[in-house]
């Protein structure tokens, strides 16, 4: 699962370049996140899996939707993009800023509704 921006930014770029043919479009993204990065604790497992979905990431590529084969060469293709909000997810992942930083809460069905949806994706 890609849980970020990047994700959203990739789609986008890949709209783009298909609804403009022989166009080349450069996406960049960053997000960071080790500023809500603390020691993992034993009484609260949701910030380590908070960390672990939310961390850190860079990102640049280069879309578009008819490669020239003689001189282009991608490492990767993609074919599908999207986003799905499941149903009855509302709170599943909270993050709330505090001045101990962003403290994730996870729904303890947070498992089974995913395993639940994951022909979505």
């Amino acid at each position: 699962m890609y849980f970020n921006k990047i994700a959203s930014v990739l789609r986008v770029a890949k709209d783009l370049a298909e609804n403009n043919k022989s166009s080349r479009v450069l996406a960049v993204a960053s997000e960071v996140t080790a500023v809500t990065y603390r020691a993992p604790s034993e009484n609260h497992l949701d910030g380590l899996v908070g960390s672990a979905l939310f961390g850190d990431d860079a990102d640049v590529h280069v879309v578009g939707s008819d490669p020239k084969p003689e001189v282009e060469k991608p490492l990767f293709e993609v074919h599908w993009a999207g986003e799905t909000i499941l149903p009855e997810s509302g709170g599943a992942i909270d993050g709330h800023l505090t001045e101990a930083g962003l403290i994730f809460h996870l729904m303890k069905d947070e498992p089974v509704l995913i395993s639940k949806n994951i022909e979505r994706f």
